[in-house]
């Protein structure tokens, strides 16, 4: 998205018009809440706080009455837009509302919607700059309120001179805008030539093409939209989120959109936020020997918690902590088999016996060259070859942890609080295991994790944890929803230094920097993790210009957002992240993977039989939605998407329920 041009350049490019029309929505006035329909999560959440839990789920019917009402209309007009009262029909009937219902929840929409009003900055000042040149100026929109109640909206955004004769709505004139047919009415009206008309809208189509189409002059100036997502997903719980992303909507409506500045500062400062609640929750409910942020998912949150420290906050001292899924089972490794050494080396890996040695932490015999590449049973054969030297290794690393441990004081007596992102809990698990057997059980670690999922289950019956946002007693689909975008959120959720993969034997950690990391670190993730840190500091201490506090924290609002990004990204988010390799190889070398798959090229054959092959890919390997949304962007390779929507359902945008 460019840099917008003023008011005052529009008017200069179009000095031949003597009339200005203009949109309503997203051009003169938009709302405090980041796309239209998060009116409705207000007024959910209004219904509900007045009336009670049987109006839950109000937002989405009223999304999908909507729905049922155009189509409806279209099967006897297609020229025609609908009315609010139509809507209230088919969401009567849909809710099983009385006469006295619908009529109170018709009035609170409009309520609502005034109440959230706010005047556009741009339309505020091309409005008066025309009416200072003399231009006629004429509200054109296509929409379902009548005039009086979009008139009522305009003054309460302050534009106190728009009268009822200036307003042209679809739902009173028989034919909306995006179609031509609101036009005629408009040009009627107004008895003037359409050269002499410039239109000032958001949307590329019915503001831009066709209106030109009819002689008209247009300007299309979207960056209102930059908020929008899918529509369907509006629950209250997503309105933390959308307020933020509103607020920055606000803020950049005459720069450029920065998008890595809007995904930090909104979905990863919640997740920030969330760690550090959680953890604070834990402190003071109970007695806690350490607080201990996980590198590199608490790398975030830890820098908050020292912050919020030095500004006064009463909370215990923390440490960020250096460990790894594979350094953790490496150091608690005691026998070698065939069954788990395939946590060495992965299915479809190809690798060299040189890389191989760094992996398990020993010089391995073998008669293969040592740079030449093998494939993973190769690999598994040549270390169980070796179990011995292997199995020594493990046992040096384990001390090498240990010292590290013991000067990060986890091993000390007493209830210690571990903060990471999840997924399955795993590596805590085994982490207190070598803590409860090097501390004679004294010392007892906690989970504190944003998402479980489903496989997580074992892990409890060893450790306490505890999901913020989700947990695996969640919803199947749900349980699959997080599992595709865990490569996404540990790719925004991270730090300026590789993954440990070692320990010197004075206890100082070794990271591993991959070029792939490095790279993205410096293209985009800084940006996204400075942005978080200020979010979340100001969310914490009651100073985020959205108005969204520390209360606003919760488990359903921090899973709106991770899903809103993560479920249902714009193709703005796609488009930054395409290009951001994530490295989970268990040695934490190599390339990576796209976090975006790539389409298949025109000359690869796809066939539905490769669908399944393909799901599981997407799901395991890379950020399943943003893919999803890549191949559905692509014209050749849409089919794709859209049959992986139909057999998995639970992949489609929406996800609210």
């Amino acid at each position: 998205m460019t840099v917008q041009l003023t008011a005052e350049q529009v008017l200069d490019e179009h000095s031949q018009a003597s009339v200005l029309s203009v949109d309503f929505f997203d051009t003169l006035i938009t709302r405090s809440v980041a796309q239209p329909t998060h009116v409705f999560a207000v007024l959910e959440q209004n219904l509900i706080s007045s009336h009670g839990d049987s109006w839950r789920g109000f937002a989405v019917a009223r999304v999908e009455a909507e729905q049922r009402a155009r189509h409806g209309a279209a099967s006897e007009n297609e020229h025609r837009d609908i009315t609010l009262d139509e809507i209230g029909l088919h969401l009567a009937s849909q809710l099983d509302l009385n006469v006295s219902d619908r009529d109170m929840v018709t009035a609170l929409e409009k309520e609502t919607e005034l109440r959230l009003v706010q005047a556009v900055p741009f339309g505020v000042e091309i409005t008066e700059l025309a009416r200072t040149r003399g231009m006629r100026v004429v509200v054109v929109s296509d929409n379902y309120m009548p005039a009086t109640h979009l008139l009522q909206m305009a003054h309460r955004a302050g534009y106190s001179w728009i009268t009822e004769d200036d307003v042209f709505v679809s739902s009173e004139h028989g034919g909306m805008k995006h179609n031509g047919m609101l036009w005629p009415a408009v040009l009627s009206t107004l008895n003037v030539p359409t050269q002499s008309i410039l239109h000032v809208g958001d949307d590329a189509h019915a503001d831009g093409e066709v209106p030109k189409s009819l002689g008209i002059t247009s300007h299309v100036r979207d960056s209102m939209r930059a908020s929008h997502r899918d529509m369907i997903n509006t629950t209250p719980a997503v309105l933390p989120l959308s307020r933020i992303e509103a607020q920055y909507r606000d803020s950049m409506d005459e720069t450029q959109w920065d998008v890595a500045e809007v995904i930090g500062g909104g979905m990863v400062a919640m997740i920030v936020a969330a760690q550090v609640i959680d953890a604070h929750f834990v402190v003071g409910q109970r007695s806690v020997a350490g607080v201990h942020f996980a590198a590199r998912d608490g790398y975030l949150a830890h820098k908050v918690w020292n912050t919020l420290r030095s500004r006064g906050w009463e909370i215990p001292e923390a440490t960020y902590t250096a460990f790894s899924r594979s350094v953790v089972w490496r150091a608690c490794l005691s026998e070698l088999t065939r069954d788990n050494v395939g946590r060495f080396v992965g299915d479809d890996e190809v690798l060299t016996v040189a890389r191989l040695e760094r992996r398990v932490g020993c010089v391995l015999k073998s008669d293969l060259n040592r740079d030449v590449q093998i494939d993973a049973s190769t690999a598994r054969d040549i270390v169980l070859d070796n179990a011995e030297s292997v199995l020594s290794a493990s046992k040096s690393l384990r001390a090498r942890l240990l010292t590290y441990l013991r000067s990060h004081e986890i091993l000390m007596a007493g209830h210690h609080v571990v903060v990471d992102l999840g997924w399955t809990g795993s590596t805590i698990a085994d982490l207190a295991e070598l803590v409860a057997s090097e501390s004679g059980n004294l010392g007892v670690l906690e989970g504190r994790l944003t998402g479980l999922y489903w496989d997580a289950t074992p892990q409890r019956t060893r450790i306490a944890m505890h999901g913020f946002a989700m947990d695996e007693f969640g919803s199947t689909d749900d349980n699959v929803r997080l599992l595709g975008v865990i490569k996404l959120l540990e790719a925004l959720v991270t730090a300026p230094h590789g993954s440990v993969v070692d320990y010197e034997e004075d206890g100082t950690p070794v990271f591993v920097g991959t070029a792939p990391e490095l790279e993205a670190y410096e293209y985009v993730m800084r940006k996204v993790g400075d942005a978080a840190v200020r979010g979340a500091l100001a969310i914490l201490d009651g100073t985020h210009p959205s108005g969204i506090t520390a209360a606003d924290i919760t488990k359903e609002s921090v899973w709106a957002a991770m899903m809103q990004v993560g479920h249902s990204p714009r193709t703005d988010e796609i488009d930054l992240l395409s290009q951001v390799n994530h490295v989970t190889s268990i040695d934490h070398e190599g390339n990576g993977r796209p976090l975006i798959a790539v389409a298949p090229d025109g000359a690869t054959k796809v066939s539905l039989d490769d669908l399944p092959g393909m799901y599981d890919t997407l799901m395991h390997r890379h950020w399943m939605q943003g893919s999803l949304r890549a191949l559905e962007n692509n014209q050749d390779s849409r089919w794709i998407a859209d049959e992986i929507y139909k057999l998995n359902p639970m992949t489609s945008p929406r996800w609210v329920p």
